[in-house]
């Protein structure tokens, strides 16, 4: 089941005292995470318990949710730091479009330069999203690229081979950090 779970959030703490459980979400928007009636709930993906997701919401600058048989403080309390999951089948993947989950882990190679590294990070910074990828020992140079995912950058990803090729352009070194 593990390989068939994806990350959404973390449960970060309590609202009020019938069991109303705070979220951090990692969805794009954060409220995005409402859109699943079962979540996953555990530790990490092996530990993982389904549960029914009773209500989510947006209060604030918050997301809160109410699971089925979390009814008290003490219960939500006991799920602090608790990682949330849903089922891989839940999320359509389109063509040409790719989970961060799935890219962290790939190698990264220049067209030009060769192994540069590999994804150890995704962030988005508003305009794109940026692969942070860091270079060792086996890499041209070591230390943390961060590299934009357009398609004027990637070339192609290939998740059976788990390596992203991609061509740099000029100026790149500006978003190189050495160790």
């Amino acid at each position: 089941m593990p390989d068939s779970l994806l990350q959404l959030g973390r449960i970060i703490g309590v609202h009020g005292l019938n069991g109303t459980i705070q979220i951090h979400s990692d969805t794009r928007p954060a409220i995005g995470i409402a859109g699943y009636s079962r979540w996953w709930v555990g530790a990490h993906a092996m530990a993982a318990k389904p549960v029914r997701v009773c209500r989510c919401w947006a209060h604030g600058k918050r997301i809160l949710a109410q699971l089925e048989g979390v009814a008290h403080i003490e219960a939500a309390e006991a799920l602090r730091g608790q990682l949330i999951f849903i089922q891989r089948t839940q999320v359509p993947v389109g063509e040409d479009e790719y989970l961060w989950q799935d890219l962290v882990g790939c190698a990264v190679v220049d067209v030009e330069l060769g192994p540069i590294g590999r994804v150890v990070a995704l962030t988005d910074y508003g305009a794109q999203d940026i692969l942070i990828v860091r270079g060792d020992a086996h890499s041209v140079r070591e230390g943390e690229w961060m590299i934009p995912f357009t398609s004027q950058i990637i070339r192609d990803v290939d998740l059976k081979t788990a390596q992203i090729t991609v061509a740099l352009p000029e100026g790149m070194d500006a978003c190189f950090t050495p160790n």
